[in-house]
């Protein structure tokens, strides 16, 4: 359903090819409500007299609590800049001014009050034919803040999607810097270091390998009926992977990491999160969305050049073990460097981690040709892809 300040022609032609019906809408359903129409005399001929149109004052279609009574709403709105700590203009670039503000801090806030709704900034990631970054480290002097960092919940470029609510600077920093250009990362990282937006020693892969596959998102269902969601690894998932961590037994961590590790040093945090998407791959295993998101498990290989093969390794969180997480990730993993030309994988487990090498002979006969080698109670395994 529709529920805008402005009315415009493609809204109208969503309309009229039956794509908006408005029948979900809370208040006002079956009807398009708007304040004002700028379109062409097409449009104007269309609503003219058209019981399915409401037109209403400003200070109603754009009251917060008005917008915030319709569940599920969601305000989209575009901007000039946005900066590494989530404040939006979308009236100024400094000193030059080039709008007003419009109804836009109405919506972004109603929304956010709907029951369900969300709050979006969608924007491209530069201007001037690609000579600027919109996302910046600050506002520029003089730039009004259209909307605080309280009002952008989610923020889109074409590189991907920043949730920013409840994070922390650090956090929005690297959330951002994710998602602008690749070749204004360096900068943007440099930035947020000089001004202690970000840990000194924050890593953040440069290039095309830096770039998000949105594409190898997927939803799988495990043994359970979970809706479980795999998708790459991100560098603003550190967080979460430390949370991950924790929830680890001492035995889990040690059969992952060979040995007795007790905390998680934040360079390797760093290193687990920033991955080169190019080369090599980490897929985590989450639910819940962007605002609240838990990994129950985490795969990932990294590429040998001079075989052309990966070794793989990954992880489930003891509460999650049992359900078919793992034989995902692998399933998943496998398909991934299968596409990409590698040859196969390689693993070393322990001789007494049963569930593990289970798993990997039950993929045995369908996807490997794999080769085992007992040295000092650890097994070298080589797969070779069919």
């Amino acid at each position: 359903g529709v529920h805008t300040e402005l009315l415009t022609d493609g809204v109208v032609k969503l309309i009229k090819e039956g794509i908006v019906t408005n029948s979900e809408k809370t208040i006002h359903r079956g009807k398009t409500v708007a304040s004002f129409c700028m379109g062409s005399g097409e449009t104007y001929k269309f609503i003219d007299n058209n019981p399915e149109f409401e037109f209403h004052p400003i200070e109603y279609t754009n009251n917060p609590m008005v917008i915030a009574k319709n569940k599920k709403m969601t305000a989209i709105n575009t901007a000039l800049e946005i900066d590494l700590t989530g404040q939006v203009t979308a009236e100024s670039l400094g000193h030059e001014f080039y709008s007003g503000i419009g109804g836009q801090a109405d919506f972004m806030r109603g929304a956010a009050m709907s029951d369900g709704g969300k709050s979006i900034i969608a924007l491209p990631s530069t201007a001037k034919d690609g000579k600027v970054s919109r996302i910046v480290p600050f506002l520029k002097e003089g730039a009004g803040v259209t909307l605080t960092r309280g009002d952008a919940r989610y923020v889109v470029t074409e590189y991907g999607i920043a949730y920013l609510h409840g994070k922390n600077i650090r956090e929005r920093a690297i959330s951002l810097i994710s998602i602008a250009h690749p070749k204004f990362r360096e900068w943007l990282l440099e930035e947020a270091k000089k001004y202690n937006l970000v840990y000194r020693d924050q890593i953040l892969v440069e290039g095309e390998g830096g770039i998000y596959p949105a594409n190898l998102e997927k939803y799988v269902k495990i043994k359970d009926g979970t809706t479980v969601m795999l998708r790459p690894i991100k560098p603003s998932d550190e967080d979460l992977i430390k949370e991950f961590f924790y929830k680890l037994s001492d035995e889990t961590i040690y059969k992952r990491f060979m040995g007795v590790k007790k905390y998680l040093p934040r360079q390797q945090l760093h290193e687990l999160a920033n991955v080169d998407y190019s080369k090599n791959m980490a897929i985590v295993a989450v639910i819940g969305n962007g605002e609240k998101e838990e990994i129950l498990g985490i795969g990932r290989y990294g590429l040998d050049e001079d075989t052309n093969s990966a070794e793989v390794a990954f992880v489930v969180r003891d509460d999650w073990q049992g359900k078919g997480i793992g034989t995902e990730l692998l399933k998943y993993l496998t398909t991934i460097a299968k596409k990409r030309g590698l040859y196969g994988f390689t693993a070393d487990v322990f001789a007494d981690n049963k569930p593990m090498l289970s798993l990997f002979e039950k993929f045995d006969k369908k996807n490997y040709i794999m080769e085992k080698e007992l040295v000092g109670g650890i097994y070298h395994l080589r797969m070779h892809f069919r």
